[in-house]
């Protein structure tokens, strides 16, 4: 409908008064200012998107009811550039029509204009949202060092939110600290018991008869018993705790010492020798287990080398106190050390991933809390921990043991696997149990019996070396590292034993033997000594870690016994430079293993471990939800 000013001048003025009513409502309040500083300030930042509509009415007697309507509505401010609408011919009109059709436009607009400042306040959270993922995203460890108390950038709309607050808090390392003491002490218990026969074989030979047969027997029925001990360890550990299987094994380890302390012949020197070996056995498998769940990733790598470093401390404390003791005197000192290993276990808690498995919540949580502070935050890592074992549960019903080759955990299994055949195809045990021999053989200028010393104390130290950089350079760094050094050194040794059975005189270079073995012992205790063990706690998913760890460590003990017994038969086969240069090729392939297949744990979460290695994150919902009912 079209009004003109002669034939309705009524209509007209009506509509004039509507125009300085709007005028009034729209621009004569506080109120309406602010709207329209707002609506300027959107046009600056927005842009072409919007234009503007001229600030006074420019009517004239064509211009439509929604037309007028439109541009008195919108007077100086910003409004969307629609299409003209086109008029609609009528030869009458109502003032009601005319002025729903006012006030229908003039509520269009006002619902365009909140759209659009709601969108400016969207825009603005997105932003936010992304600088706060951004900053986010910054590695943990580098967070610890920025200083809390730094003012963060006030980000906000109108002053209605609040600026960021710390997003990060101190760790609390007392209480992880005394774990990884209690459990490294059991370690110290395996390490004396690997060092025991070294020392007391001479004395023992005085006070009983004893054949060369048995005193094989002596030495290599430890690791067969530690084989028994590491398949059984996945079934305890499971059922009846980390904590507690630990703990349990101080008494088997005292009557095992007792009954070589008190022995007055060879059997119960071999079965005391059974009692530790599988103790021996069980505990290699669960401390790595206990410290890769209970330590946290920023420190897992320092602290959950502890073990190791304690084990070589052992293996010293058997050698020097064999110098001044007997083997029985010797024995009761090893009978001893389970009573402090089994008073620091009751001060420490069961892990906390064990009691979301047995569905014991609120203990995960206390054991959190003791484990990180009392003031810490565990909301994140205790979802973590919930949401992981609920991927496991979804597979509870099926053969556990099955489990370990199905196409999502036998890439796992595989690492865990492939790092301790490398670890002992690196020929580490066959040269420590045959240190002196190999000197022997070499024609060293040093001492046989020095050596061996030598040799055993770079051991101990390497140990406290990689302890202090394994969380700065990573896992895999430490294994390239030990890699390269134990290539370099068995090449060379093998080269310098070529020329002794070629008959060069080698006089000349007569330290080279002992030089080569500190460096390539070095290198083996700074990475492919402990890592193997540590990652055995990092990498193997919460779903089968008893039983794989078990198989690890069984196969682990396999591979000992294997490349101990058949080191002197391979040397009659292929001579001693033939034998160095076999494990040399073995170190590169085990190099080659490292580059391509093991992944690096350094600073991750195991949650963020295994959705790696087991082909990302489930949808736990979904798997749920098409799970088959099995209720009524």
């Amino acid at each position: 409908m079209s009004f003109n000013k002669n034939n309705n001048p009524m209509a007209m003025g009506k509509i004039m008064g509507y125009l300085k009513q709007l005028s009034t409502e729209m621009g004569g309040s506080e109120q309406g200012h602010q709207r329209q500083q707002d609506e300027e300030r959107l046009y600056r930042s927005r842009g072409p998107k919007y234009a503007r509509v001229p600030t006074r009415p420019s009517l004239s007697a064509s211009t439509t009811c929604t037309s007028l309507a439109t541009s008195c509505g919108s007077q100086g401010t910003l409004a969307p550039n629609y299409a003209t609408i086109p008029e609609i011919e009528s030869t009458e009109s109502s003032s009601e029509d005319e002025q729903d059709a006012f006030e229908k436009t003039r509520r269009h607009f006002q619902q365009l204009r909140q759209i659009s400042l709601g969108n400016e306040f969207k825009y603005k959270m997105e932003l936010e949202t992304k600088e706060e993922n951004l900053r986010n995203s910054q590695p943990y460890v580098k967070q610890l060092s920025l200083d809390s108390n730094k003012v963060k950038t006030d980000h906000t709309i109108n002053g209605d939110l609040p600026p960021y607050g710390v997003t990060t808090q101190r760790l609390y390392l007392w209480t992880q600290i005394l774990a990884a003491f209690a459990v490294s002490m059991g370690s110290l218990i395996v390490g004396f018991s690997s060092g025991y026969t070294s020392p007391a074989f001479e004395t023992m030979n005085k006070t009983m008869t004893i054949s060369t047969e048995e005193e094989t027997w002596i030495g290599g029925l430890m690791p067969l018993a530690a084989l028994v001990g590491g398949v059984a360890g996945g079934f305890f550990i499971e059922y009846f705790g980390r904590k507690v299987t630990i703990m349990f094994t101080a008494i088997p380890f005292f009557i095992g010492w007792m009954l070589i302390a008190n022995a007055v012949n060879v059997y119960m020197v071999l079965a005391g020798r059974a009692f530790c070996g599988i103790c021996v056995g069980v505990g290699t498998l669960a401390y790595p287990v206990y410290l890769g769940e209970t330590i946290q990733p920023e420190v897992r790598g320092a602290l959950g080398l502890l073990p190791t470093a304690f084990g070589n401390t052992g293996i010293l404390l058997a050698f020097f106190a064999g110098t001044y003791l007997d083997w029985s005197q010797l024995a009761f000192l090893g009978a001893a050390l389970p009573v402090p290993f089994f008073l620091l276990m009751i001060l420490t808690p069961e892990t906390p991933r064990w009691y979301i498995a047995r569905g014991r919540v609120e203990d995960a949580r206390k054991t959190l809390l003791w484990l990180r502070g009392k003031n810490a935050n565990t909301d994140k890592e205790m979802r973590e921990l919930t949401r992981s074992q609920a991927e496991a549960d979804l597979t509870r019903g099926a053969n556990t043991f099955g489990q370990l080759f199905s196409r999502k955990y036998l890439p796992a299994v595989l690492i865990t696997l492939g790092l301790m055949l490398f670890q002992q195809l690196s020929g580490i045990n066959a040269v420590i149990f045959y240190a002196s021999k190999i000197f022997k053989m070499a024609g060293s200028t040093v001492d046989e019996n020095l050596s061996s010393i030598i040799i055993g104390i770079v051991n101990f130290v390497s140990t406290f070396i990689a302890t202090a950089i394994i969380d700065r350079l990573g896992r895999k760094m430490l294994l390239y590292i030990s890699s390269t050094a134990m290539i370099v050194t068995l090449v060379i040794l093998g080269a310098y034993f070529y020329l002794i059975d070629s008959g060069t005189d080698v006089s000349s270079v007569g330290w080279l033997p002992l030089a080569s073995l500190v460096i390539y012992v070095l290198g083996f205790s700074i990475g492919f000594g402990p890592i193997p063990w540590l990652m055995l706690g990092e990498i193997l998913p919460s779903r089968i870690r008893g039983t794989a760890a078990s198989l690890a460590t069984g196969f682990n003990w396999t591979c000992t016994f294997i490349v101990t017994k058949s080191f002197s038969n391979i040397i009659l086969i292929i001579k001693m430079y033939g034998t160095v240069w076999m494990f040399a090729v073995l170190c590169i392939i085990g190099l080659l293993f490292v580059i391509f297949f093991v992944p690096e744990t350094r600073g991750k979460s195991l949650e963020e471990i295994e959705k790696k290695l087991t082909g990302g994150s489930r949808k736990v919902r979904t798997a749920a939800t098409n799970k088959p009912n099995s209720g009524c």
